[in-house]
């Protein structure tokens, strides 16, 4: 992988002879970008199995918590 900084040193040229109006769709579909990536859909089995996890602690902590602490 590259590293941000050198990304950067690579690209800035380019970046500063786009328009307003190219940088700021650039800067929007990076945070699309960013978006579906911590909100996406896994690709490999082994992230699906991580989420299905991570999912099923959460629920477990929401129900198990509050029914420890007032035994209802």
């Amino acid at each position: 992988m590259i590293a941000l900084p050198e990304l950067v040193k690579e690209n800035v040229v380019q970046y500063r002879e786009l328009s307003a109006v190219d940088k700021e769709q650039l800067i929007e579909e990076f945070g699309e970008l960013r978006e579906n990536k911590a909100v996406g859909v896994r690709a490999t089995m082994r992230g699906k199995i991580n989420d299905a996890t991570h999912t099923l602690k959460a629920i477990e902590t929401e129900v198990l918590v509050p029914y420890l602490m007032f035994g209802e």
